[in-house]
């Protein structure tokens, strides 16, 4: 077990030196991770992803990305515990709403990288929407540090995010995901912590969101000081609403296959508001 995760930090190693980043949806070309400015948004329209200007509605033309798209899941890393649940109401999650506080640091630091959040998805996994906690650097910028930023990861190996915010341990956070409108069966969300408008991120044009997360995802973790030095984070003051109505919410707890560390995932509450899964490290 210890030569297999010396391995797969080796290969960081050689991913970072041809110019992939982390992201919450994987290792990613740099080409392919773009941080929005204010006043943009991502867009998806005819089954193609962009970027929008709010202001003009004009779309802003990517970067042509400099090696093809490849599926890099196999890196190592990823989720390793989180519970979900699923909307099969028939209503959309209208806010999705997780109360946390910023853990102390990682007692040691190995080039770690953790991320801390509540999501939706839609049905097939194609698309997430996030509002991220994160120790250590990725795609959005960071450093042995933590920081917020929203980001939205999509199955063409697109990453869009907010430039990360530096946050300091016992700050409270609120992440928040929002439905804005609704049309022609596209959705228009948004992802922001409250009261840190640098991290709002707005997409348009999605698949109807339908899967809520609360998740503990890491890359580049080799021993269990590399975990922020308390037990757990607990995913507090969950609120999910589909329509004005409070969600019927169940959650399942997850966790990776033979986890490394007894990483493990505990329900709480499933209550709305209220609600409670604590991520467990």
């Amino acid at each position: 077990m210890k030569t297999n995760r010396a391995a797969r930090f080796m290969t960081h190693e050689l991913a970072f030196a041809q110019g992939y980043v982390r992201t919450p949806g994987g290792f990613r070309h740099k080409s392919f991770v773009h941080r929005l400015a204010p006043g943009q948004a991502v867009s998806r329209r005819s089954g193609r992803v962009g970027i929008v200007d709010l202001t003009t509605r004009r779309q802003v033309e990517l970067p042509a990305p400099v090696v093809p798209a490849q599926d890099l899941s196999g890196m190592g890393g990823g989720w390793v515990a989180w519970a979900d649940w699923t909307n099969a109401t028939g209503t959309p999650v209208s806010s999705f709403l997780t109360t946390w506080v910023v853990p102390p640091p990682p007692v040691t630091q190995s080039g770690q990288l953790i991320y801390l959040f509540n999501a939706l998805e839609d049905q097939a996994g194609d698309n997430i929407l996030q509002p991220v906690l994160q120790w250590g650097e990725s795609g959005a910028g960071g450093g042995n540090d933590w920081g917020v930023a929203s980001w939205y990861v999509d199955s063409s190996h697109h990453a869009f995010c907010t430039p990360v915010i530096p946050v300091n341990p016992g700050d409270t956070l609120i992440g928040e995901l929002t439905l804005v409108s609704q049309g022609d069966g596209l959705f228009n969300y948004s992802s922001a912590f409250q009261g840190r408008p640098a991290t709002a991120l707005i997409a348009q044009g999605l698949s109807k969101l339908v899967l809520a997360t609360e998740t503990l995802e890491v890359y580049g973790l080799t021993k269990s000081s590399d975990y922020p030095d308390e037990p757990a984070t607990r995913m507090r003051g969950i609120d999910i609403r589909t329509g004005a109505n409070p969600a019927p919410v169940q959650w399942a707890p997850e966790v990776m296959d033979n986890p490394s560390f007894a990483e493990h995932t505990t329900v709480v509450s499933n209550q709305t508001p209220g609600g409670e899964v604590d991520l467990c490290y």
